[in-house]
């Protein structure tokens, strides 16, 4: 009976980090969304999440680095996008759901090219949050 219960301890606290992990609520509001205009200041191409860094302007036009968390490497990949999908200097309007603390960073619902075209979309069923 011992060993059961170490066992299960075990798997308990294993199983807390992955469930922190995918448990956004906390980190950002998921009920707000903010509409952003920038310019893509770098892109992290890597795991657990992309990171899409983005240059925007503020209501004093001071300028301001977003940090917006997409999916996995592997899932955009599924999806048709790659490391150079955005490119260092493009402007983008991306819809976002932001901190919950306020911090310039958000989980991306959408990005919008300068020519009207949507990728990376949650809307449309792709790129879930997970």
């Amino acid at each position: 009976m011992k060993r059961i219960s170490i066992v299960w301890l075990a798997l308990a606290i294993l199983a807390a980090p992955l469930y922190a992990h995918h448990g956004r609520g906390a980190t950002y509001d998921m009920k707000k969304r903010v509409t952003l205009k920038g310019t893509v200041s770098r892109v992290d191409w890597r795991n657990p999440h992309v990171v899409i860094w983005m240059d925007v302007k503020d209501a004093e036009g001071k300028v301001v680095t977003w940090g917006l968390e997409n999916s996995g490497v592997s899932q955009l990949a599924q999806e048709g996008y790659s490391c150079n999908t955005l490119k260092v200097g493009e402007v983008l309007t991306t819809i976002v759901n932001p901190a919950a603390n306020g911090a310039p960073t958000g989980i991306v619902v959408k990005v919008i090219l300068a020519d009207g075209k949507e990728i990376m979309s949650r809307e449309r069923g792709q790129n879930p949050v997970d």
